[in-house]
């Protein structure tokens, strides 16, 4: 099985690539639903960290306490499903089998990080009030977490890159249908430390990490994604240390050309052709398979979503600043102004 992926650094478009593999015969997507268990706070990035890069008495079994805790919250409910309807109901038998690998003893315990986890930091001190009245009285202290599991766990590196390479495929393996040769998966790589997290997929993996305009992904954050709380837009001085910041932190990364590549959003609309061929090519498929052409990416429904500023005079200061302050991020809309817009021709001309 070889799995495809995109990451960006928020907003940037990147779903154009997951809505173009998607157009494929032998390509299982599965859809924009971002699978981030690699990467975020408390996933396997993480939890290697702890048990092997910086073991600890406590602190490597509570690692692994809270990659449940967030296996448990990506799992879903009955009536918010996450995760396991992409994994055939799977998803959390595997992760719990997957940490039974990586304990070594468990036993009924617990220390204040529990209380944190659990009853917040209010929670704690409640606790330890009521137990020193209790011990002024001679009375036995309150122990509310009575039930609560303490973890031994392994710190050898390979040993735990094993188990979770393992672990992973055995998760693809789970969501693709049995005839699919591609497994097309969203955000499954981070755009940095692109390779730390490359180390956790044993099966041929391919990483598109996409941009995008500055100057578009202002006016998108700020006119369009008006609920949005992840882009600030109050003052484009702040926008811009954001989209440096986020950019900075892939600075210096060395991957494997052959396995990564960076692309940028406009690209996909304005050099179609030429990119779609640059991104199948490296994957391995043959255009005959592209059976479903413009069903899921139609450029000439995205390019809405280029040049957007225009459309918002209000904020030419703004985007003045914007292209002082980036001018390395800004794309050359002069250079594929005569090109032809490829797709379907779309009546809807509305932002997305």
């Amino acid at each position: 099985m070889k799995i495809i992926t995109c990451a960006s650094y928020y907003g940037c478009g990147s779903s154009a690539v997951t809505d173009l593999f998607s157009e494929y015969d032998g390509v299982k997507s599965l859809g924009e639903f971002e699978f981030r268990f690699l990467q975020d706070i408390d996933g396997v990035s993480d939890l290697e960290f702890h048990l092997t890069e910086c073991p600890n008495r406590h602190n490597s079994g509570h690692a692994l306490k809270r990659f449940m805790y967030l296996s448990n919250f990506n799992a879903g409910t009955k009536y918010n499903s996450r995760y396991e309807k992409y994994f055939n109901d799977q998803y959390l038998k595997l992760t719990k089998e997957y940490c039974d690998k990586l304990t070594l003893y468990s036993y009924t315990g617990h220390w204040f990080y529990d209380y944190y986890d659990h009853r917040s930091i209010k929670g704690y001190y409640a606790v330890q009030l009521i137990n020193k009245i209790l011990n002024r009285l001679r009375l036995i202290k309150w122990r509310p977490l009575h039930n609560e599991k303490t973890f031994g766990v392994i710190t050898d590196k390979n040993q735990f890159l094993e188990y979770t390479r393992e672990y992973t495929h055995r998760l693809f393996k789970a969501s693709a249908e049995s005839d699919a040769e591609y497994l097309m998966i969203d955000q499954l790589i981070p755009s940095s430390n692109i390779d730390r997290c490359l180390r956790y997929i044993k099966d041929d993996i391919y990483v598109f990490v996409v941009d995008r305009d500055p100057r578009d992904l202002y006016i998108m954050a700020k006119y369009v994604w008006i609920n949005d709380t992840i882009i600030p837009t109050e003052t484009p001085e702040l926008f811009c240390k954001w989209f440096r910041f986020t950019r900075g932190c892939a600075e210096g990364q060395n991957t494997d050309p052959m396995r990564v590549v960076k692309i940028k959003f406009e690209d996909l609309i304005y050099r179609y052709l030429e990119t779609r061929d640059k991104l199948t090519a490296m994957v391995g498929l043959d255009e005959s398979k592209h059976t479903h052409s413009f069903s899921d990416f139609n450029p000439r429904r995205s390019v809405v979503n280029t040049q957007s500023w225009k459309k918002h005079p209000q904020s030419i200061e703004d985007i003045q600043y914007i292209e002082k302050t980036l001018p390395e991020y800004l794309y050359d809309f002069d250079a594929v102004a005569e090109n032809m817009i490829h797709g379907v021709e779309c009546d809807n001309k509305t932002n997305f």
